[in-house]
């Protein structure tokens, strides 16, 4: 299939920049799934007007994951997308990655302009559907296998990564004060932060999207990331995991900040239920959550369309 691949490559925080998780997590395996595929970069501006790239291309579904945030991504040709969905001739498509903060803001109203939509959260799958956008289908995360460098080797007790908002800074001094070493590392690229993730005995998720003013919990990539690298995932509880991991054989969970402390220093004291954690939960990555897997799924389900 020739695709037309329409994301960010890159990611600014601050003064780091570097390769998102678009280009290794959609790009590479949709190639090596055998795909023609064109990246469009939404973070670069593009020597080609949209247009263009379409009318030479010509590709049989344009696979989006925009933001719909024109200061933070302002070349997302969205305009553009819209009218070719109404043409009907080429299929449109759209990953949406924040359902449980932004659908009311964004998902509801923007779904529209696609043909089929996709949302990794299971129980908002009815809430388009109550809205009446019939097209939308379960996009649950996934990584890169060749990205799981396995390391015999564990450096490290702990590692976290990510922002370190508030929530997360107290959660993380509070385990530092009961003497648990957590590794913390950003700004790094997706190589370097996997290969952190895989010396590491133990890989913490926090789920709460500081974004969110109702500080719900969601479905994150480290979900999968983590479990990727043959590391045991330590995760805050949300709604549906439940159907992505066997919780206490594949993946442990917390949901209170005592509950998090208590798992992991059982984790930490007993090496052989670590291991069978982390053994199992990379054989359902490989399984389920593989890239490759899960986008063959999504285009079988775009093609029913």
């Amino acid at each position: 299939m020739k695709i037309l691949l329409v994301m960010n490559k890159y990611l600014q925080r601050g003064i780091f920049k570097r390769i998102d998780a678009g280009y290794w997590n959609f790009y590479i395996p949709l190639l090596q799934l055998g795909h023609q595929v064109k990246f469009y970069d939404i973070s670069e501006k593009e020597q080609l007007s949209f247009l263009k790239v379409v009318e030479e291309f010509k590709p049989e579904l344009i696979f989006c994951c925009l933001t719909f945030d024109k200061y933070f991504m302002p070349n997302e040709p969205l305009e553009e997308i819209e009218n070719i969905t109404k043409q009907g001739n080429i299929k449109t498509f759209n990953w949406f990655c924040d359902d449980t903060w932004r659908f009311d803001t964004t998902s509801k109203q923007q779904c529209w302009k696609f043909s089929a939509c996709s949302t990794p959260e299971p129980r908002y799958l009815e809430k388009f559907k109550d809205i009446g956008y019939k097209n939308i289908i379960l996009g649950l995360w996934h990584t890169n296998s060749d990205l799981s460098l396995i390391n015999s080797g564990k450096n490290y007790d702990v590692a976290f990564c990510g922002s370190l908002n508030n929530q997360r800074a107290n959660m993380i001094q509070s385990l530092r004060s009961h003497s648990i070493n957590v590794n913390m590392f950003f700004g790094v690229s997706q190589e370097e932060m996997m290969n952190n993730y895989s010396l590491s005995k133990v890989g913490i998720n926090f789920s709460i999207n500081e974004n969110d003013p109702n500080k719900s919990t969601q479905m994150k990539l480290r979900m999968i990331e983590i479990p990727s690298v043959k590391t045991t995932l330590l995760t805050q509880y949300t709604e549906g995991l439940e159907d992505l991991f066997e919780i206490n054989k594949e993946i442990i969970t917390f949901k209170q900040h005592d509950e998090m402390l208590e798992k992991l220093k059982y984790l930490l004291s007993n090496e052989k239920f670590c291991n069978s954690v982390a053994e199992a939960g990379y054989k359902r990555f490989l399984k389920n959550h593989d890239s490759k897997v899960r986008l063959e799924n999504i285009l079988q389900e775009i093609n029913k369309i």
